[in-house]
């Protein structure tokens, strides 16, 4: 029980830090990166995806 206890917590102190990972990647990635990206989603349903504000 004492293990289990202390994965519980373990997992909840790293959980957070790996939403803060998680960010958008603009001016980091030259514009090439985004035409063949956006290439290659235009056939699919996330093409009408628009993360303008990821999740504020």
């Amino acid at each position: 029980m004492k293990n289990a206890l202390h994965a519980v917590l373990f997992a909840a102190l790293v959980a957070p830090f790996a939403a803060f990972a998680h960010h958008p990647a603009a001016d980091i990635v030259d514009a090439d990166i985004y035409e063949m990206i956006d290439e290659n989603v235009s056939t699919t349903p996330h093409a009408d995806l628009i993360f303008t504000d990821m999740g504020r």
